[in-house]
């Protein structure tokens, strides 16, 4: 039953990292189609940088659970590798714990701050005037699947039977 919600979570992992290359070719595209519009037309989409901006919270958010899923977030492992099994186990497991809490107190203001931008029909300050809440709600979102992905590291930390191939 664990080893089937862990991948479950795995498998959100990965569809944020897809979702992510998606966003990231989106930029590529909008940005293409702003350079050949002032180029060849003389003109502008006026929403290639606000979007892109937008795209590339997106493609952040979409790869945080599935950067840790990979093992490939920045670690600092200088003193880690020194210490004894034991040890850096408690060390890892404590700092799992410390990150769950870091992601889920900066999940819950950034739930926060997507709300309130619906409820106050708060607009971007752009020609495009897009509804702030849907860019913000690309942080909560994000967060979630690291945090979901925190929690599923820390059950394998501490039941190392729930280790998937």
């Amino acid at each position: 039953m664990i080893a089937k919600i862990l991948n479950g979570i795995d498998t959100l992992s990965k569809a944020g990292a897809y979702l992510s290359s998606l966003c990231m070719m989106a930029i590529v595209a909008l940005i293409t189609t702003e350079i050949v519009m002032r180029t060849f037309f003389k003109t502008s989409t006026y929403v290639s940088s606000e979007y892109s901006g937008y795209l590339m919270v997106a493609v952040v958010m979409a790869g945080f659970s599935y950067t840790l899923q990979s093992d490939a977030h920045i670690r600092i492992t200088v003193v880690l590798i020194k210490l004894p099994p034991m040890l850096r186990k408690a060390v890892e497991i404590a700092a799992i714990v410390v990150a769950i809490l870091i992601t889920g107190f900066i999940c819950n203001y950034a739930v926060r701050m997507a709300y309130d931008a619906y409820v106050y029909k708060m607009p971007a300050d752009s020609i495009s005037q897009t509804p702030m809440y849907l860019p913000q709600a690309l942080v909560p979102i994000g967060m979630m699947g690291l945090l979901l992905q925190l929690v599923s590291h820390l059950v394998r930390k501490v039941l190392p039977c729930s280790q998937t191939p």
